[in-house]
């Protein structure tokens, strides 16, 4: 009898699990496939090349024109194209990004854009290229009870200009929510968030940042092999894009 009741026991427990496995794992494919519609959705009202992942020019004309009515209405005064100093580049680097190098970069950027109150938590946390990351940069609006804070990811495989382009990023979303403007939809309001990054005057280093980096990895003497990695939501052609339209039809209005 005991032997029995042990086996039924376990049949229960194998039916259990196999259908609450069955419940999980058709719940998240469910969750994908509509974050993959939600996704499509999202590229085709903005009208993004799904090959190249380029946004239309009439998508990015319309980010500009957005800013531009947004920030004056703020009293927003461009103060031409941003210029990292020798020393700050030198301590970025040699420090590996530390937390000190890269707050000392953040006071500048938001200096430069306008902002002189630094009450923001900033973390930077190195992490091992091994670790596949949805993520290199996280800006948390905070609440009543927490405050606003800017995380950002870095490894080995990450140069200058990508570390430099994922905080030129962040700062920008804090500008950007410090100061109301914002677009609901999260994907659309990375992609103003970009595209404000070089309105604000951090067009260069967004274009070096932006460009599709390969780092040589060698197996053995005889073998090598290359790995790639990109940053950022608009792609190296629409930073291109932008920078040439606010020279030309933007050229006095900023």
């Amino acid at each position: 009898m005991i032997f029995y009741a042990i086996l039924i026991t376990i049949i229960v427990i194998f039916i259990y699990v196999t259908f609450s496995c069955r419940y999980i794992i058709l719940s998240y494919l469910k969750y994908f496939k509509g974050q993959l519609k939600y996704k499509k959705d999202v590229y085709k009202s903005l009208k993004i090349d799904l090959k190249t992942r380029k946004l239309s020019n009439s998508t990015l004309d319309s980010g500009i024109e957005f800013l531009k009515e947004n920030l004056n209405n703020i009293g927003y005064i461009y103060k031409g194209e941003f210029v990292i100093p020798d020393n700050i580049k030198r301590n970025l680097i040699y420090s590996k990004y530390s937390e000190r190098a890269v707050r000392d970069l953040f006071k500048l950027i938001t200096n430069h854009m306008g902002i002189t109150d630094q009450g923001i938590d900033l973390n930077v946390k190195n992490v091992s290229s091994r670790i596949l990351r949805p993520y290199v940069g996280l800006y948390d609006e905070g609440n009543k009870t927490t405050d606003k804070k800017i995380s950002i990811f870095v490894n080995s495989d990450y140069s200058y200009e990508t570390v430099l382009s994922i905080i030129i990023h962040e700062s920008t979303h804090y500008y950007l929510l410090s100061n109301g403007i914002r677009l609901e939809d999260r994907d659309k309001n990375e992609y103003l968030t970009d595209i404000a990054t070089v309105y604000l005057g951090f067009g260069k280093y967004m274009l070096e940042g932006y460009k599709q980096s390969k780092k040589i990895v060698y197996i053995n003497e005889l073998q090598r092999t290359t790995s790639g990695y990109k940053v950022g939501y608009i792609n190296y052609s629409d930073v291109k894009y932008i920078i040439k339209r606010l020279k030309t039809k933007y050229k006095n209005q900023l």
